[in-house]
């Protein structure tokens, strides 16, 4: 399978002056760990970090020097405010064992579907699953096209590739396919019109120098 080639350096100066300044920089200080081997602190381009966490392929491998590490990108820290790459955390893997991650939900089918109107809720955009990393899918395609008003899909449901192991509870929805939100919200207000008593026409109230007119009109 494919991989995203990133180019690295080792990084020795820690701290988080040393950290603001390489982020001034357009640099992003980064880690790979796992496998059993002491963390490696790297530092990335901005602009390729970017890149690689934008790239379809679930692999990355990081040169650093005569070095080549196959890792997953396993945490990326943003600026709360500004969103920019504050840290990246990569795991190694082996490519022999089983690895966990997450990948995303594609539907596939809509245009397909009946013209009933229904109104289609992915409920479930990522997975957690386990697999080899050369099994590692960019997504888990979900045919969405013979579903109608009212039907639902299930985890259980889905058609997973071979050798994939999806680390959910069986039962959890993924999609749905509701009823058209404005018909029912109209056949809803339309109800309430039929079921309300008239109101009682308003009365009016006299004019307050008359009913003094009157008063004084009785006394006398």
């Amino acid at each position: 399978m494919s991989c995203y080639d990133l180019n690295a350096e080792p990084r020795s100066a820690f701290g988080s002056n040393t950290a603001k300044k390489m982020r001034r920089e357009k640099l992003v200080p980064a880690q790979i760990y796992g496998q059993g081997k002491p963390n490696l602190h790297i530092v990335i381009a901005a602009g390729e970090a970017e890149k690689a966490i934008q790239s379809k392929d679930p692999l990355h491998e990081i040169n650093v020097g005569s070095e080549k590490r196959t890792v997953l990108i396993k945490e990326v820290q943003r600026d709360p405010v500004k969103g920019t790459l504050q840290h990246i955390d990569f795991y190694e893997v082996a490519m022999d064992r089983p690895v966990d991650t997450t990948v995303g939900v594609l539907l596939t089918g809509e245009g397909e579907r009946e013209s009933d109107g229904g109104i289609v809720n992915l409920v479930v955009r990522e997975l957690a699953i386990s697999c080899l990393p050369s099994q590692i899918p960019e997504h888990i395609t979900v045919d969405i096209s013979a579903m109608a008003i009212g039907d639902t899909l299930l985890i259980k449901d889905l058609q997973i590739p071979d050798g994939i192991t999806v680390n959910q509870n069986p039962d959890e929805v993924v999609v749905t396919i509701a009823a058209p939100a404005r018909a029912a919200e109209v056949d809803e207000a339309e109800a309430e019109e039929e079921g309300a008593p008239e109101a009682a026409p308003e009365e009016v109230p006299g004019d307050a120098g008359d009913a003094a007119e009157d008063s004084s009109e009785g006394e006398a």
